[in-house]
């Protein structure tokens, strides 16, 4: 299985990744910062299996386009496409600048717009195919002094679940994915927290190889994933 990972240098895309490798699929990565996919290429080839890997930036229509279609070409085609790429900035409205809300926006909803509009075409033509969007519990219940992440995460679930009806009858599966808190181990703010009880990054992985692994005929379409206890 063929599937392409955005935000995959670090945190959940590199959680997802290290999980789909050992399980024996191949993965394009995708991701803005090419030393850090350098290095996770070097570990997943020492597992076996597939890593062909691309930077751009996510956000830029042209670069996401150029970047997958290399990756499918290098691939031999694509059966599965995670969009995991985001930017969390937790302020309120009155701390929140146009330009960080911009940013969010631009990362977290046209970037999983430019990501899928870019397979779609090889995903029709084989008449099947799996997109698993990464929104958030914040993409379905509030978040305090998060409102502008919360409306990104909110468009991904809204996006996610039209888009199932839209491509369903091409063969093509949409699931999205709802973790709650996650230990992506590079909260520069809260280095000294305890992060211990938050699910972890691989975590996220087994899920979406588990849906990726479902029958032909049938579609997972939500999954929430929360840490069992708090700190």
């Amino acid at each position: 299985m063929n599937v392409i990972i955005t935000g995959a240098s670090r945190g959940i895309g590199k959680g997802i990744a290290q999980v789909l490798v050992k399980a024996g699929h191949n993965v394009g990565l995708l991701a803005r910062n090419k030393s850090e996919l350098t290095s996770l290429k070097s570990e997943l080839d020492a597992v076996g299996g597939q890593c062909e890997i691309e930077s751009c930036d996510i956000r830029n229509h042209a670069q996401v386009q150029d970047a997958i279609d290399s990756l499918i070409d290098r691939l031999n085609g694509i059966y599965g496409l995670i969009n995991n790429a985001a930017l969390i900035i937790r302020k309120d409205i009155i701390e929140l600048s146009a330009d960080e809300w911009d940013s969010m926006i631009e990362t977290n909803v046209n970037g999983v717009f430019y990501a899928t509009k870019a397979v779609i075409p090889h995903l029709v033509n084989k008449k099947q195919g799996h997109i698993i969007n990464i929104s958030s519990i914040s993409g379905r219940m509030p978040l305090e002094k998060g409102s502008g992440y919360a409306a990104s995460k909110y468009a991904v679930t809204g996006f996610s679940e039209s888009l199932f009806h839209e491509i369903r009858n091409f063969g093509i599966k949409v699931s999205t994915v709802f973790p709650g808190s996650v230990n992506t181990r590079f909260d520069t703010d809260h280095k000294d927290q305890d992060n211990s009880w938050k699910v972890d990054p691989d975590e996220i992985g087994e899920a979406c190889l588990h849906i990726l692994n479902t029958p032909d005929q049938t579609c997972i379409s939500r999954v929430e994933i929360r840490p069992l206890r708090k700190s």
